[in-house]
């Protein structure tokens, strides 16, 4: 069925609801009034002769003798008001009435219409003085009692009647809003299944039109989503493969590359070539390190790297960064000043990934020897709890959009800083560096040395790294 056919049979139970509700009052107020609790509207005017007679024959001692349908004046057969519970223009034209009655004859009674619904009834009274009685086309109780307690009938019919309708129309929108949310269900499903990326599954429907469109919809959106990660999943799962053989092809080639470099370099130690051999050893250790990378991506590649974290004493770790540091100096040609703080030595052990670390450490460096006119320095601290590694060079310093975005992904518009050998940036050695450190905890924040060069911080904290 139509979506419009559900709404139009809720406003129509609505509409019948607040009918049932004001039809429930009236039938309550015609109950009292069959009971003779309450006098119905016409009652007052209708009989306002006749009560008019009786209380000029019998006489009017207060107002107990006067039935609650009416309001009323008393004079003297002076003209003066004895008792009244009138107020306002109704007295004023009661008491030109009355006092018009004073001067008719015994039995006479004086009817006039009031306008809105007002009924006038004038009267002399037996032993002098004059009666003006004025009743409303409204109901009323019939116990003065009630009447000074509850308010008019009529007023308590609408209250009633009010309380009832909105009661009623708001249990009709509850029904309403369970039945459109059971409707909405398969919906409200569909979507959820697939924001959390569960494809595999058949939309259900409903007995509404419109509804059953966006499902259908959705259902296409679903298998096609399906269709399409399907393949990027095994796109994604051929280039791992790629990258997996790729890297295990490279270790034999590493493995030979670093057996060579340990031969030449023991051959130049016999031969005491101190610069060569030096450059020998360097050659073996970034083999070795090339090896553990070639390993990480191969591990990375079948989803299995990650982070891994061991006991350490930080000094260990500060070790391995400046004899790093000192090879990828020599390598392009910079002095290095590499420095470490009387704390490290005493810094207990703490949870660090030493590899992840090592290598952000090693992409500072590198990215500062690139950089650098001469120099560049390496510090290792233990300050306020954190292990910091400061690396700074003497070169032009990072632009203002490389101190705010320099550890950005993929950012390469840092026009103050060039490579010395014009060599091509990639935006990944300071993003690569900040996400090891946020792995631990920590950060890496930019800045640019009064003095002149850029400075690049790591700082990992050591107490629960």
């Amino acid at each position: 069925m139509p979506l419009s056919f559900v709404i139009a049979r809720y406003f129509a139970y609505a509409f019948a609801a607040v009918a049932t509700a004001w039809l429930a009052a009236f039938m309550a107020l015609s109950a009292a009034i069959d009971a003779g609790f309450v006098y119905e509207a016409s009652w007052g005017p209708a009989n306002a002769r006749e009560v008019a007679e009786g209380l000029a024959r019998d006489g009017v001692c207060g107002q107990q003798d006067v039935p609650t349908a009416y309001r009323y004046l008393i004079l003297n057969k002076d003209g003066y008001v004895l008792m009244t519970d009138l107020e306002g223009t109704r007295l004023e034209d009661a008491t030109e009435m009355a006092r018009a009655a004073l001067a008719a004859d015994p039995g006479t009674v004086e009817i006039e219409g009031g306008g809105s619904g007002l009924t006038y009834a004038a009267f002399p009274l037996k032993g002098g003085g004059a009666c003006a009685l004025v009743s409303e086309y409204l109901p009323q109780w019939v116990s003065r009692d009630l009447a000074g307690l509850l308010p008019n009938p009529q007023n308590l019919m609408l209250v009633g009647a009010a309380a009832g309708s909105a009661l009623a129309l708001a249990l009709v929108a509850r029904r309403a809003s369970r039945v459109i949310s059971r409707k909405m269900a398969p919906l409200a499903e569909a979507a959820g299944r697939v924001g959390a990326g569960d494809l595999d599954f058949a939309v259900g429907s409903t007995n509404v039109r419109e509804v059953n469109d966006v499902l259908a919809a959705m259902d296409a959106m679903r298998a096609s989503l399906a269709e399409s990660l399907e393949a990027r999943w095994a796109a994604e799962r051929g280039q791992r493969e790629q990258v997996a053989s790729l890297a295990h092809d490279l270790k034999t080639p590493l493995t030979v590359l670093r057996a060579n470099a340990d031969f030449v370099a023991e051959e130049l130690e016999d031969e005491k070539d101190a610069d060569l051999a030096a450059a020998a050893r360097d050659i073996a250790g970034s083999v070795e390190r090339l090896d553990g990378y070639v390993r990480l991506l191969i591990e990375a590649s079948r989803g299995s790297g990650g982070a891994e974290r061991a006991p350490m004493r930080p000094a260990e770790l500060c070790e391995q960064v400046l004899a790093e540091a000192a090879q990828i100096t020599r390598a392009r040609g910079v002095t290095l000043d590499a420095t470490t703080g009387p704390a490290v030595a005493g810094a207990p052990e703490a949870p660090l990934d030493r590899t992840a670390l090592a290598r952000a450490a090693a992409n500072l460096v590198a990215n500062a020897a690139e950089h650098a006119r001469s120099r560049v320095a390496v510090s290792c601290d233990v300050e306020g709890g954190h292990l910091v590694i400061e690396v700074a060079d003497d070169g032009p310093g990072f632009s203002p959009a490389a101190l705010e975005r320099g550890c950005e992904r993929l950012f390469t518009d840092d026009s103050s800083r060039s490579s010395r050998d014009g060599g091509r940036h990639y935006g990944l050695g300071l993003h690569a560096a900040s996400e090891a450190a946020s792995a631990h905890g920590g950060s890496v924040s930019l800045a640019n040395s009064p003095s002149g060069g850029a400075v690049a911080t790591i700082a990992v904290p050591l107490c629960g790294a």
